[in-house]
């Protein structure tokens, strides 16, 4: 009887391994990856390995965020966003408190020859390295290296593009010419403040009528009336920054005077991706 239980059991945990095996896999990761650059598929050259890591502990060294490239063998065929989320979760990229990690994730499935690159930002960065921006970091610096093959330029190239905006945000200097990354894309980030403008008189104008549709009943039963929709004045905005949904949570790890150590960062699945 006990071995019957035994066997069903065994039978259990193979089914759980097959229908999510990136439960196991990232699980295996965390223990193997110690240094901000892990090339499970042996494609970066030296350049771009010393590049990732000595750039990884200027960082540190002046303002702490860190940006972690792997690539790895993808059998069975993941989702890079969503492992990439999951990984970098586990691996507590960036502080713990400022949630200031990137993971920049290239992944091949041998068998069919799929490839995919995502770039995630941790909370804290997704304000700088908003969706878009991601998109076009991959798009205008990686994508045409990585159709000629050449996947160690074009994991480089979109990793100093990540760090020009990292040292942007933070105002820091760096060792390196980011000067022509930051250009582009701020190029096409231009604020215009009389859109915003135009935006906000239409919103209130909108907001006023709505408000004088109701005013008759506010009336009738004596309360007082108001010229915006009574969410506007009350529980649209909280003052309580714990309420706030996109706050960082994780603990644990800490930075290393070397090589990679988590330092309690998180995601909450932001940036982009591209399968090529």
């Amino acid at each position: 009887m006990k071995r019957a239980v035994k066997i069903k059991l065994n039978l259990i945990m193979i089914i759980i391994c097959c229908l999510f095996p990136k439960l196991a896999q990232a699980e295996d990761l965390s223990s193997k990856i110690n240094d901000y650059c892990y090339d499970e598929l042996s494609i970066l050259d030296e350049n771009t390995k010393e590049n990732i890591k000595n750039t990884n502990k200027e960082l540190q060294k002046k303002t702490g965020p860190q940006i972690l490239v792997l690539t790895l063998n993808n059998p069975n065929g993941l989702d890079a966003m969503s492992y990439g989320s999951d990984l970098f979760n586990q691996l507590k990229i960036g502080d713990k408190d400022k949630d200031n990690g990137v993971l920049i994730l290239f992944l091949e499935n041998k068998a069919d020859k799929k490839r995919q690159i995502a770039i995630i930002p941790g909370y804290g960065l997704e304000g700088r390295l908003n969706d878009g921006k991601v998109g076009r970091i991959i798009d205008d610096f990686m994508m045409d290296d990585f159709k000629k093959g050449d996947y160690s330029k074009g994991i480089n190239q979109g990793f100093s593009a990540v760090v020009s905006q990292v040292a942007e945000e933070y105002q820091v200097d760096l060792t390196g010419d980011y000067e022509s990354y930051q250009k582009e894309l701020d190029q096409d980030d231009g604020f215009n403040p009389f859109y915003v403008f135009f935006m906000l008189i239409i919103f209130i104008i909108i907001a006023n009528r709505l408000s004088r549709f109701r005013s008759f009943n506010r009336t009738f039963y004596g309360q007082p009336r108001n010229t915006f929709p009574s969410w506007f004045g009350s529980g649209f905005w909280d003052d309580d920054d714990d309420d706030f949904p996109f706050s960082g949570w994780s603990s644990g790890g800490g930075f290393s005077g070397s090589g990679f150590s988590g330092g309690g960062g998180s995601t909450g699945g932001g940036g982009a991706s591209r399968s090529f």
